[in-house]
C-alpha cells in the first residue's frame, strides 16, 4: 500500500508541471470529427505517469519489495515510443515492431523462449488494446486501477511478490492521474501513457503466468477492453473499413453518443464489468465463471442501446 501511495501522490502532484509542459511545447490533442471531446486538450499525460512509476519503484527498493526490472523498463520504453509517436506520427510498422521487441525481450528476461514468444504476442496485444480504448475521459485510469488492484489481490493469493509490486504501481498511478482526465479532461494520457500502462499490463501477465497464477486471472481484468477492441475490429473489418484509422465506433463511444452520458459513468460502468469479471473467475468454478462472463459481455454490448431506451428528457451532455 505504500508503493501504491507513493506512486499515486507522484503521479497527482506531478501532473500540473507536465501539463504546462505539454501546453508551452504545445503538445495538444485538437478535437476533430472522430473525437470525443470538443475542445483542445494537453496531451502527453502519461509522463506524470512515468514520474510515479519510478516514485513507487523507489519506494519498492527501500521496503526491500521485488522489482520485476524487465516489466519496468519495458514499459518506460514504450513510453517513451508513445510519446514520439503522440509528436511524429511514426509508422505503424515501426510502433508494432518496437511492441513486439519489448515484448520479446522482457518475456524472454522473464521466462526464456517461451516468455519471449508470449511476451511478444501480449505486448503487440495489450498495448494496442490500451490505445484503442482510450478515448474518453476516465476510461483507461479506471480500467488500469481495476487490472492493478486484480492483480494486488491475485499476486497475494498466488503468492507472486511481483506482480503485487506491479500491481500497486499501476494502481496508484492511475488513480493519481484519475482527477486531471475527469469528470473535466485538463490532461490526456497520450500515447506515451496508453503504451506506459498496456506494458504494464502485458508484463505483469508474463510476470503472473511464470509465478503459476492461471492466465484467466491474468487476462479477466482487462477483458472488456479485449471484447470492446475485438467486436470494433470485426466489425469493421465486415465493413472493409482501414482497422487503424482513427473512429468512434467502439461500445464505450457509442454508448456516450447515443445517451449523451458522462464520460465518467460509462468509464466506471466499463471498469466495474471488469472487476466482475473478475471476481467471477476468481471466486467460482469454470462453468458458473463462463456463464456470467457471457452475461456480462452481453450486457457491455447491448450498453448502446439500453441507454438509447432512457427518456431523453433525463439525458445529460456527455462530451467534455
Amino acid at each position: 500500500m505504500l508503493i501504491l501511495l507513493v506512486a499515486l501522490l507522484a503521479t497527482a502532484f506531478s501532473a500540473p508541471y507536465v501539463r504546462a509542459a505539454m501546453l508551452r511545447h504545445g503538445v495538444l490533442d485538437m478535437p476533430n470529427h472522430r473525437s470525443s471531446h470538443v475542445t483542445p486538450v494537453a496531451r502527453g499525460g502519461g509522463w506524470a505517469c512515468v514520474v510515479g512509476v519510478v516514485a513507487g519503484v523507489g519506494s519498492a527498493l527501500l521496503l526491500d519489495r521485488e522489482v520485476p526490472w524487465p516489466t519496468i523498463i519495458g514499459a518506460v520504453t514504450l513510453g517513451c515510443v508513445g510519446f514520439a509517436d503522440d509528436r511524429h506520427d511514426l509508422s505503424p510498422a515501426l510502433r508494432l515492431a518496437a511492441q513486439a521487441g519489448t515484448g520479446l525481450l522482457v518475456g524472454g528476461a522473464v521466462g526464456g523462449v517461451e516468455g519471449a514468444i508470449a511476451g511478444a504476442v501480449l505486448f503487440l496485444v495489450l498495448v494496442n488494446v490500451v490505445n484503442f480504448m482510450d478515448g474518453i475521459n476516465g476510461i483507461t485510469a479506471v480500467s488500469m486501477a481495476v487490472w492493478g488492484a486484480s492483480s494486488m489481490v491475485i499476486g497475494l493469493s498466488y503468492d507472486a511478490l511481483s506482480l503485487v509490486t506491479l500491481g500497486a504501481l499501476t494502481t496508484g498511478c492511475a488513480v493519481g492521474f484519475l482527477p486531471w482526465n475527469a469528470p473535466t479532461a485538463r490532461l490526456f494520457l497520450g500515447d506515451v501513457g496508453s503504451y506506459l500502462f498496456g506494458g504494464l499490463v502485458a508484463g505483469g501477465a508474463v510476470v503472473g503466468w511464470q509465478n503459476g497464477v492461471p492466465p484467466v486471472l491474468l487476462i479477466a481484468p482487462m477483458s472488456i477492453y479485449l471484447l470492446d477492441t475485438g467486436c470494433t475490429l470485426g466489425r469493421r473489418a465486415l465493413r472493409r473499413e482501414p482497422l487503424l484509422t482513427a473512429h468512434r465506433d467502439h461500445v464505450y463511444q457509442r454508448t456516450v453518443a447515443v445517451g449523451r452520458l458522462p464520460h465518467l459513468l460509462v468509464a466506471v460502468t466499463a471498469g466495474l464489468l471488469a472487476a466482475i469479471v473478475t471476481a467471477l473467475w476468481f471466486y467460482l468454478d469454470r462453468l458458473p465463471a463462463a456463464l456470467g462472463t457471457v452475461v456480462v459481455a452481453g450486457t457491455y454490448l447491448a450498453l448502446p442501446r439500453l441507454v438509447a431506451m432512457r427518456p431523453h428528457g433525463s439525458a445529460r451532455e456527455g462530451l467534455s
